[in-house]
């Protein structure tokens, strides 16, 4: 988990860096602000593994139908 979390931040902030670079002063902003916050982002809607991967994908699943919106049914 802490891996993960450690390449989602790098990664956001490479991005944020050349948003900059390309001159988009509030967007670079943006996406360092959402890099500082990535480990409580993640910590709240991703589930740890605490016995079988099946069962950490299958809350991991919930978590995320949770998240999206309910489209027509």
């Amino acid at each position: 988990m802490t891996a993960f979390t450690l390449v989602v931040q790098l990664a956001l902030v490479n991005l944020s860096i050349l948003v900059m670079v390309n001159g988009h002063l509030i967007y670079a902003i943006a996406i360092a602000i959402t890099a500082v916050n990535t480990p409580m982002l993640l910590s709240k809607y991703l589930v740890r593994p605490n016995g079988s991967i099946i069962n950490s994908a299958g809350n991991t699943a919930r978590n995320l139908r949770a998240l999206l919106p309910r489209g027509r049914r």
